[in-house]
């Protein structure tokens, strides 16, 4: 259901669970948080780059404000039962917290493996540094496994795109060469890579011992950046 079909009231109860969700810090630089209406500029920005869109399943181009401000809008409804958020922006504390990508977790259920349970996008001056990797891995375990209880992931990736494909087998994820899938974007049939992640208990027990939260450097104030409606 979407932002626009919830009351009043029961959109500001969303907002303020989303908006509350405290930060997490991947490195000592940088937080993964919710996202605020005020990214709107940032959003626009992003999905207007080439760079950036050619390797999504399909925003509108040109990519305006409005568009930006009613995908903020339904990040609120994108939450877990208990008011996590699923996607999550990136922030850069060395810029006032500006965002710069973003990394989406998921509440399917393992019996559900036909949807993407992936989302992700990463400004490029951000690319080669081995973040999305470390995100994706972090957000999946604390919320999809930790909180929903998933064991099973899929995700689907441009034929073509290694960048996303490595990140993907950096996390875990396996080449499923045995299924095809395609895509039809701005008019042309696309061919996707299916990449599909099972763990184990071993695996969730490693996992946790693995994503740490990074201690954030000195000058930087563990409180979190402001929310903007």
């Amino acid at each position: 259901m979407s932002t626009a079909t919830k009351s009043p009231e029961e959109h500001a109860r969303l907002l303020e669970l989303h908006n509350s969700f405290k930060p997490v810090w991947l490195t000592e630089t940088i937080q993964l948080g919710p996202w605020l209406s005020s990214d709107r500029d940032v959003v626009a920005k992003y999905m207007n780059d080439p760079r950036v869109y050619e390797s999504l399943f399909g925003p509108p181009i040109p990519y305006t404000l409005k568009d930006a401000d009613d995908w903020l809008a339904l990040r609120v409804d994108r939450m877990t039962k208990e008011g996590t958020p699923l996607d999550f922006a990136f922030r850069d504390m060395t810029r006032g917290g500006r965002a710069f990508g973003c990394v989406g977790a998921s509440d399917h259920s393992d019996e559900n493996l036909g949807e993407d349970d992936t989302g992700y996008w990463l400004a490029p001056e951000y690319h080669g540094q081995g973040l999305m990797a470390k995100a994706l891995k972090m957000m999946l375990y604390r919320v999809s496994v930790v909180e929903c209880g998933k064991r099973k992931f899929n995700s689907f990736v441009f034929e073509g795109n290694w960048a996303s494909r490595r990140t993907l087998e950096k996390v875990g994820f396996v080449v499923q060469k045995d299924m095809t899938r395609s895509i039809v974007k701005y008019g042309k049939t696309i061919p996707q890579w299916v990449l599909r992640l099972y763990l184990t208990e071993e695996d969730v027990e490693r996992w946790g011992r693995e994503t740490l939260e990074a201690t954030p450097l000195p000058s930087f104030s563990p409180v979190r950046p402001l929310c903007v409606e």
